[in-house]
């Protein structure tokens, strides 16, 4: 149901229109002959109401997802500005009482304070004919009824009795921010900033929840949590140089920490076969930051800045046991809550110089340190989905933790006028706990060219070329959990990188400018038998500005997008089979996407009447490829269907100005989504029970939307 109407008008008439005739405020006393008399207040408003009706056929929550598109009366846009000479006060209104509204204002004291307030809400708009058998009496504990779990169970039924139970609703989440801001000029050099800011989600989302491949339930699992987020800092700055110290901490809190869920195939536990599955959810956590940053003018037209921050970051949420299934003996937990503590070292120092008139030379170190404090958990035995007890390969959590180390060199040179070429280096290094390579070094050298020395425009040229290495593997590791030792992690593999850019902008007559850009990067993991091999990319951009007449804006750009991948993989049970390359089998994936964007502004079609007309066009598609060897012993793959998606809008809107004051605008806008997904196409998800899965038939599907505006603008 939408919101109330009536306090939104009543602020309007208080705080926003301006005095009727014959309520003007007292006039200023007049200044003493020998002052200046003060400037009069400039007081600016705007308000933007109207109606909009649009019909939609296909997926309205897809339409909407977020944003917040009903039909009925819109108050769109609401400004005010009051000026003076000694302060400001700005208000802004977006919106007005739909769910993807907004609330701004700010408050200016001249050289004393600076406030502002923001308060904004972001719809998440998931489906309108989602399904479930399930029912949840308590947030987070989701119940099938247990008459249809025992006919499941004795084998009378199947889980198609489930059907007939699975209910309609509406899926959605929102989340609502306000931000508040701070700052007073204690001195003319000294600033002092505090900040507050609180997010907090609602609703529910899509969730998987399994017992194992061949009995896997997707529930709407509820969100309820808030973030809350406090920054002070203290700055002191002249000409010369510049210090702050700052603290910033962040407190998580969620309301719904534990999902529990019926299985459909029983109703009494098994230690092989659960009655209900259990899982957490997310845990509260905080972290505390303290920092200082300066930075100082040095001789030779050089400027040194560095920051050093000192974090905290805790988790000590409660541990589930490790089962809730009553037909597997409890297993003895090492500590009852998490004792997560991590603790975090950043810093930042560079040094900017211009030695001589034609060169600059920049360099850069960085480092992030993530000190995992948190104590180990050993694990002998756990239960793997609520559905047995087994050894466990690992012996417990793995407290990740690495530190890692940039360095950037850059120099630039201006040989001729209006040319720089530019050269660097970085360097990357990381130093890992717990991560199959114990250390990983990414070198990188680039190389620029920059004109604008073309009569006819400007061009732009960059390479780089990056090499990334590994030390410290152990395969041993592999082959103790159960994996290939060939296997590498794509983000801490061995990795050679190649990447080239160009950028032209050309003005062939004065109305027209061109811009075309070229981009070209491949990336290859040499080391890598299993998991991603290649990883290439290709990018064209072409967009066109034109003013073919006075006041008259015509622009337009298409992109093409190419990304390849190449995968390896092995489908093999631990025996003979682990070791056998005939049943190796890749995916080669092949994306390209097109976008093509134009608009025309007509600011005055006539002296009274602006138009503006945006087209937005975008189509993706995939093709995922199984590839086997020639002499192959798995079985021919099937060829999955090619993924598209497709998008277009388009959009009107004309404004005519009745008076100074006054001015009215119809608008139209045409969107329209078309998708063809396989995995969650209506044609694959076409029942809300499966033999292996229990479904919220959460679909991919298309919409068209038309629809139309008409409003009324006030300014004063």
């Amino acid at each position: 149901m939408r919101a109330s109407w009536s306090p939104v008008f009543v602020l309007i008439a208080i705080v926003l229109v301006p005095p009727a005739a014959g309520q003007s405020p007292a006039p200023r006393p007049p200044s003493p002959p020998d002052v200046p008399a003060t400037p009069p207040a400039v007081r600016v408003g705007e308000i933007d109401f109207g109606l909009r009706v649009s019909g939609v056929s296909g997926d309205p929550a897809r339409y909407q997802r977020l944003r917040d598109l009903r039909d009925g009366p819109t108050l769109d846009r609401v400004r005010y500005d009051r000026d003076t000479a000694g302060w400001k006060f700005q208000a802004a209104m977006d919106h007005v009482a739909y769910r993807d509204q907004r609330y701004q204002a700010a408050f200016t004291r001249y050289g004393a304070v600076k406030g502002s307030f923001e308060w904004n809400q972001i719809p998440l708009f998931y489906s309108t004919d989602t399904r479930t058998p399930f029912r949840s009496g308590s947030a987070g504990v989701f119940r099938l009824d247990d008459s249809l779990q025992a006919a499941i169970q004795n084998g009378t039924a199947t889980t198609q009795l489930l059907v007939p139970e699975s209910r309609l609703f509406t899926l959605r989440a929102r989340r609502d921010i306000a931000d508040m801001r701070l700052v007073y000029a204690a001195t003319p050099t000294l600033d002092l900033r505090v900040s507050f800011s609180s997010a907090k989600r609602t609703g529910a989302q899509p969730w998987g929840a399994s017992f194992g491949q061949t009995n896997a339930v997707e529930l709407a699992v509820p969100v309820d949590h808030r973030t809350n987020d406090l920054s002070a800092s203290v700055e002191w700055s002249t000409e010369r140089a510049m210090g702050k110290l700052a603290y910033d901490g962040s407190w998580f809190a969620n309301h719904v920490e534990t999902l529990i869920w019926d299985n459909p195939l029983r109703t009494t536990d098994l230690a092989a076969v659960p009655a209900q599955g259990r899982m957490a959810l997310w845990p509260d956590s905080t972290a505390h930051t303290v920092s200082a940053a300066g930075s100082v003018a040095l001789p030779a037209r050089s400027r040194a800045v560095g920051s050093v921050a000192i974090g905290s970051w805790f988790q000590d949420q409660a541990l589930l046991p490790h089962t809730i299934n009553t037909a597997i003996a409890a297993i003895p937990l090492a500590r009852p809550t998490a004792e997560a503590e991590a603790r975090i070292l950043s810093m930042n120092y560079r040094v900017n110089s211009r030695p001589v008139r034609l060169l600059w030379l920049t360099a850069q170190f960085r480092l992030y340190d993530y000190d995992n404090r948190t104590p180990h958990f050993p694990v002998s035995e756990y239960v793997r989905v609520d559905s047995g007890a087994g050894a466990s390969l690992t012996g417990g959590s793995e407290p990740f933790g690495y530190t890692r180390q940039f360095v950037d060199l850059d120099a630039s040179l201006t040989p001729l006028p209006f040319t720089a070429v530019r050269v660097g280096y970085s360097r990357e290094h990381d130093d890992r706990t717990f991560r199959l390579f114990e250390e990983t070094t990414d070198n990188t050298v680039r190389a620029a060219v920059d004109t604008v020395g073309f009569a006819w425009g400007s061009l732009r040229l960059q390479y780089e070329h990056a090499v990334r290495t590994g030390e410290g593997l152990d395969e041993e590791v592999f082959s103790d959990i159960g994996e290939q030792v060939s296997l590498r992690q794509f983000d801490i593999s061995d990795r050679r990188r190649d990447r080239i850019s160009a950028i032209v902008q050309a003005i062939p007559i004065n109305w027209l400018g061109v811009t075309a850009s070229l981009g070209l990067g491949r990336e290859h993991r040499p080391d890598a038998a299993f998991g991603l091999r290649d990883n290439d990319l290709r990018t064209l951009t072409v967009s066109i500005d034109a003013s073919p007449r006075d006041l008259v804006a015509v622009g337009a750009t298409y992109g093409l997008e190419r990304y390849t991948t190449l995968q390896h993989s092995r489908q093999a049970n631990p025996g003979p089979q682990f070791d056998d390359p005939t049943r190796d089998w890749s995916t080669d994936m092949d994306e390209r996407v097109h976008t093509f964007t134009a608009n025309v502004n007509v600011p005055h079609l006539t002296p009274r009447t602006t138009l503006r007309v945006d087209y937005d066009y975008v189509r993706s598609g995939a093709q995922y490829l199984y590839l086997v060897p020639s002499n192959s012993t798995l079985v021919p793959p099937q060829q999955l269907p090619p993924v598209r998606n497709e998008i277009q809008r388009a959009s009107t809107n004309v404004q005519y100005t009745l008076t100074t004051h006054i001015a009215v605008g119809v608008g139209y806008a045409y969107d329209q989504y078309d998708v063809d997904d396989f995995a969650l196409a209506p044609r694959t998800l076409d029942s809300p029970v499966f033999p292996t899965l229990v479904s919220l038939m959460y679909q991919w599907r298309p919409y068209t939307a038309h629809s139309g505006s008409a409003r009324l603008m006030y300014r004063w």
